[in-house]
């Protein structure tokens, strides 16, 4: 018995395009809404007040993750870059900040145009996400655009490392050193982040901020044994896709960054663009 209910059998392809455009199009505009709302430069505040904490002998790393001026994770060496800069005027520099953030937002998504449709559709999630960061004035459009340029390059595994000094994660790129037969990039790239990193070690860290903060996801506090688990897995399966030749191998490991950070902001999915970025091999 036939249903009195019937659809066809084909649709037209444009039928599909539109609805897709129309939906990437409304999460677009949400997301870009959403970053443009947020307060300008509130990031910056972290690394202008461990500047100032430098420069006053105070410690470097304080108890108090939910407030973001007192809110410093990173290795000492970029606090230290900041000092010359509490000599200027804040809200020049803040601006200055955001700027150069917006600016490695658009470089490290533009690219993705490259793509044809199924990058016009990733420009559209990524840009607002990007944005979003740059906004703040968080170093992640930065740190993304550093290591999608950067990895192929001789000096990737220097930028590697930069970026394990900042969000740790970046560390696991190196992964693809090593799944590949590249075991002295891998070994310089660990090296280097644990020269950068090792300072850290003359400071006080027991008051180093470990709460994620108010409306932050964390998987380790919803489940420390899944994000074990689930970190493992994406570290084991960027190794193996790496030794076998795969382009995604980038890609996976960008992905193993994003499930293996202890508390997941929205906009460090940012990570994925290292691997959506097209390039060439030395």
């Amino acid at each position: 018995m036939r249903s009195a209910f019937t659809f066809p059998r084909t649709v037209p392809g444009w039928v599909y395009f539109a609805f897709a455009a129309l939906l990437f199009a409304l999460m677009s505009y949400a997301l870009f809404s959403y970053a443009l709302s947020r307060e300008v430069g509130s990031d910056v505040a972290a690394y202008w007040s461990a500047a100032e904490r430098i420069r006053a002998g105070d410690p470097l790393y304080v108890a108090g993750a939910a407030n973001a001026s007192d809110a410093y994770r990173y290795a000492p060496w970029f606090a230290f870059a900041w000092v010359p800069l509490t000599f200027l005027p804040r809200e020049a520099v803040t601006a200055a900040w955001v700027g150069l953030m917006i600016a490695a937002a658009i470089v490290s998504t533009v690219p993705l145009v490259r793509h044809g449709l199924a990058g016009a559709a990733a420009i559209l999630l990524f840009a607002p996400i990007q944005l979003q960061a740059a906004v703040f004035g968080n170093v992640q459009p930065l740190l993304v655009l550093m290591l999608l340029w950067g990895v192929e390059r001789r000096t990737g595994p220097l930028w590697i490392a930069i970026g394990a000094s900042l969000k740790a994660v970046p560390m696991l790129l190196a992964l693809v050193y090593a799944g590949r037969g590249e075991w002295g990039r891998a070994a310089a790239a660990a090296i280097l982040a644990a020269a950068l990193v090792a300072p850290a070690l003359l400071f006080d860290l027991s008051a180093y901020s470990t709460d994620p903060g108010p409306g932050q996801m964390s998987l380790t506090s919803v489940a420390g044994q899944l994000f074990i688990a689930v970190a493992i897995l994406l570290v084991s399966a960027t190794y193996a896709v790496a030794r076998a030749g795969s382009r995604f191998a980038w890609l996976s490991g960008g992905l193993a960054m994003v499930m293996s950070l202890p508390r997941l902001l929205d906009y460090e999915i940012g990570f994925l663009l290292v691997g959506l970025a097209q390039r060439r091999r030395d």
